[in-house]
């Protein structure tokens, strides 16, 4: 079910932006792998995600048709759930750091490899030229330059994580879930992350996942941004 909202607020410091905006929500029935807690190969991963993602499509395609600027997706809306550590290494792809390096998946599909699902969501939002959120498994290699002396025993890390696009499908923000709820196959980031993009029509957003997340993290500022612009992961 494709939820649209009209989000009216006050400016606070974002006097370049829009006094209203239209956001659209997607509460998606996840296609999910039967058996989750057996491995697959990533052939057989993408062939399950992609069954996800063509619902996308499609709800992005009347998103755009509504008018929505920013198209937010569930948490596990694109792999599900209930893995094991080692039976989601089929579905991850290494989610490059925005803040570290500039990348269009749609437009530069070969700067990274194995990044299908990210190339997919990229392409989706410039398509129907509105901004884009979605939850994903990201895989990083050790060491990490948030902490460089910290590893998993098996020698990479597993987040679950958000991504954000704009309406050009540049992909401008990636958020690592901090507060797990059983949660097996992924790993807890050693550093609070604070993770915001900008937008042309209503400012500042900020990324949370989950209301048991947001149940921690109601301290941390931030910055100024407008309760209607945090995007919470239920």
């Amino acid at each position: 079910m494709l939820v649209v909202f009209l989000l009216v607020f006050c400016l606070g410091e974002t006097e370049s932006a829009a006094d209203s905006y239209v956001a659209a929500l997607y509460e998606h029935r996840v296609i999910l792998n039967p058996n989750p807690r057996v491995p697959v190969s990533r052939r057989e991963a993408l062939i399950h995600m992609q069954k996800n993602l063509d619902i996308y499509e499609e709800q992005a395609a009347k998103a755009a048709q509504q008018g929505v600027q920013i198209l937010v997706f569930p948490e596990d809306g694109i792999h599900g759930f209930n893995f094991t550590r080692s039976s989601i290494s089929g579905y991850m792809e290494t989610i490059p750091d925005p803040q570290e390096e500039s990348w269009n998946p749609c437009t530069e599909p070969d700067k990274h490899n194995n990044t299908e699902v990210l190339q997919r969501l990229s392409c989706m939002a410039r398509r129907n030229n509105l901004y884009l959120v979605a939850n994903m498994p990201d895989l990083q290699p050790c060491p990490l330059k948030t902490a460089p002396s910290t590893c998993p025993p098996d020698g990479h890390w597993q987040f679950n994580t958000n991504v954000a696009f704009n309406s050009d499908g540049l992909l401008v923000a990636r958020y690592h879930k901090q507060n797990l709820y059983y949660e097996e196959s992924f790993d807890t980031p050693p550093k609070l992350e604070l993770i915001t993009f900008d937008t042309p029509f209503a400012g500042k957003f900020g990324l949370i996942i989950s209301w048991y997340q947001s149940k921690f993290q109601k301290y941390i500022p931030l910055g100024k941004i407008s309760p209607s612009n945090m995007i919470y992961y239920y």
